[in-house]
C-alpha cells in the first residue's frame, strides 16, 4: 500500500518547515522513518543513513517519561494526533527536551498512510519545571528549620544566662516550653542540608498562618481563623523567622492567659501596604482588665519578643478590641 501512496507533496513540504521534522510509514512494520528533513539531522546529531529504516524509539533516553511514550504508543496505534513533551538523547549521547507534535496523513479513502513528527528543542520541560519548584519549595523548608534551630539555641542561651544572673527557674521554665513548643512546629521539617544562598524566599503569610494553626491545634479549646492576603507576599528566610517565632509567642501567650476555661478564637489578619506589612493576631478573649495597657509587658517573653521587634525594625502595639486584645506589627519590607 505504501508504495502506491505519493508523498512527494509531504516531504517537499516537511523540507521547507523551519522546525526539525519526519515522515515514518505505519504501513511498514514497526512504522519506521522514511524521511528526516536536515533541521532533523542538526538537531539529533544523526546522518539520514543512520535514521532511515529505524523507529524513532533510537531518540529516547533512558530516563524518559515511560507513561509519556506510552501515550504516543497508543496514538500511533490508533491513527490519533498526538503532542507530547519528551527528554531525547542525541547521536553524541546528550540529551535535550523535545515538544513532539504527531500527525496522522491519511488518503482519500480514509486509510492511514504516513505519519508527520515536527520536533521542537525547548529550554525546559512544564513537567521539569514543576520538578524544580517542588526541589526548591524543600530546600526552602530545610533552610527555614535550620535557622530556626540557630535562633532557638541563641535565645537559648540568652535565657540560661539570665538564669544564672537571676536565679528565675519559673522564666526558665516557661521559656523552654515555648521553645519545645516551637520545635514540635518544625519536626516536621527536613533537616540537614542548606539551601544556597541566592535562595532565600518564603511566603510570609502562608507561613504564619502554619504556626498559627499548629501552635492552637496543641489546645483544643481555642479555634484557628485566618484573615490574609490571597497574594504571595515574599520576605527572607531570616525575617520569616524571627517573625515566626514573634507569632508563635503572642499566639501562645493568648492561649495562656487571655481566654476562660471555655476558649476562644485566635486570628490571624494580614495586610499590604505600599512599603510594608501588618501582621495582627487577635483573640476574643477576656481583653485587658482595669488600667491595664499592654498584656505583653512583663515577663521574658515579652522582653524576647520586643527585643526581635526592634531586631526586624517593626512597630509593636496593643490594640484593645471588644471582646479581646489584638498585638499588631507593622513593619517595612524594603528587602524585597
Amino acid at each position: 500500500m505504501s508504495q502506491c501512496y505519493d508523498d512527494s507533496w509531504l516531504r517537499k513540504n516537511l523540507s521547507d518547515l523551519p522546525y526539525a521534522a519526519c515522515l515514518t510509514d505505519p504501513t511498514q512494520p514497526d512504522n519506521p522513518l522514511i524521511f528526516v528533513n536536515e533541521l532533523f539531522c542538526d538537531l539529533t546529531g544523526y546522518d539520514p543513513t543512520q535514521l532511515i529504516g529505524k523507529n524513532c524509539r533510537l531518540l529516547q533516553h533512558p530516563t524518559t517519561d515511560a507513561n509519556e511514550v506510552a501515550r504516543i504508543r497508543r496514538a500511533v496505534e490508533t491513527g490519533d494526533e498526538i503532542a507530547a513533551d519528551l527528554l531525547n538523547v542525541r547521536a553524541d549521547g546528550t540529551t535535550f527536551w523535545n515538544r513532539l507534535s504527531i500527525k496522522p496523513i491519511r488518503d482519500d479513502d480514509g486509510a492511514l498512510q504516513r505519519f508527520t513528527g515536527v520536533l521542537m528543542q525547548i529550554e525546559n520541560s512544564p513537567y521539569e519545571t514543576l520538578l524544580e519548584a517542588q526541589r526548591q519549595s524543600d530546600t526552602a523548608l530545610t533552610e527555614l528549620s535550620h535557622r530556626l534551630k540557630n535562633h532557638l539555641s541563641l535565645i537559648h542561651s540568652s535565657v540560661r544566662l539570665q538564669i544564672r544572673e537571676s536565679g528565675e527557674t519559673e522564666g526558665l521554665r516557661a521559656v523552654l516550653n515555648r521553645i519545645q513548643s516551637l520545635q514540635t512546629l518544625y519536626a516536621g521539617m527536613e533537616q540537614g542540608a542548606d539551601a544556597p544562598g541566592d535562595f532565600n524566599k518564603v511566603d510570609l503569610f502562608d507561613h504564619l498562618a502554619t504556626i498559627c494553626e499548629t501552635v492552637t491545634d496543641l489546645e483544643d479549646r481555642v479555634g484557628f481563623e485566618r484573615d490574609i492576603p490571597a497574594v504571595p507576599v515574599e520576605v527572607s528566610i531570616d525575617t520569616a523567622t524571627q517573625l515566626g517565632m514573634m507569632v508563635a509567642e503572642i499566639v501562645t501567650n493568648a492561649i495562656q492567659h487571655a481566654f476562660a476555661d471555655n476558649g476562644g478564637t485566635i486570628t490571624l489578619q494580614g495586610a499590604i501596604a505600599s512599603d510594608g506589612v501588618t501582621i495582627t493576631v487577635a483573640d476574643d478573649g477576656r481583653g485587658m482588665s482595669g488600667g491595664q495597657t499592654d498584656v505583653i509587658k512583663s515577663g521574658l517573653g515579652g522582653k524576647i519578643l520586643r527585643q526581635m521587634a526592634k531586631t526586624l525594625s517593626a512597630d509593636l502595639t496593643i490594640v484593645p478590641r471588644n471582646p479581646g486584645t489584638a498585638v499588631r506589627l507593622q513593619l517595612n519590607l524594603g528587602e524585597k
